[in-house]
């Protein structure tokens, strides 16, 4: 699904904000996913990695958040 269908090429608010909207959900479901890894021990050979993933999702939702507030103003 696009974000944009014009032809000059410029995002509107409302695309920028459905856009970050869309990257706050995909970090939510990620962030999940690597709870769930370390809570019933799926990782343990990788728990450092999925330390990181679960850190960089965290961000990615404040970011998300951050970004959406924004564009909202």
């Amino acid at each position: 699904m696009p974000f944009i269908n014009r032809p000059n090429g410029k995002f509107t608010n409302e695309e920028k904000v459905k856009m970050f909207h869309q990257m706050g959900g995909v970090a939510a479901v990620l962030a999940l996913v690597c709870v769930i890894l370390l809570e019933t021990g799926a990782a343990d050979q990788n728990r450092e990695l999925v330390d990181m993933g679960l850190t960089a999702m965290i961000v990615m939702l404040a970011v998300s958040l951050i970004g959406a507030m924004y564009f909202k103003r």
